[in-house]
């Protein structure tokens, strides 16, 4: 006999074994209701957190689509080569490729 088949056969037996001594399991309607609540309450909040995380990267994202300037792209990208941070380029401006290869020029000339 396979393990799996005597596994299922001695927890069927175990569960037979028990049937004549188990009381019937019985819920009310105010039990019922209270399971409604709970899960209602629990879906509520999974809810909320899921649209607060959406209202969240939505902000991010769109502070990072702002514009900035010449400056502030510079100096972002010669801090991402000199945090050894990668390429991040997504205004796509000359700035950010100037300061980045200023970072990397500096690291090399440690």
């Amino acid at each position: 006999m396979k393990r799996s088949s005597a596994t299922g056969l001695s927890v069927l037996i175990a569960i037979a074994s028990l049937a004549p001594t188990a009381k019937v399991a019985q819920a009310s309607f105010g039990d019922f209701m209270w399971g409604v609540g709970v899960a209602a309450g629990t879906s509520a909040v999974i809810n909320s957190n899921r649209r607060a995380n959406d209202a969240e990267r939505r902000a991010i994202e769109a502070e990072r689509q702002q514009a900035v300037s010449p400056d502030e792209e510079f100096f972002r990208g010669l801090q991402d080569a000199l945090n050894g941070l990668p390429y991040d380029n997504f205004r796509a401006t000359t700035a950010y490729d100037e300061g980045f290869q200023e970072g990397i020029r500096r690291l090399q000339a440690l």
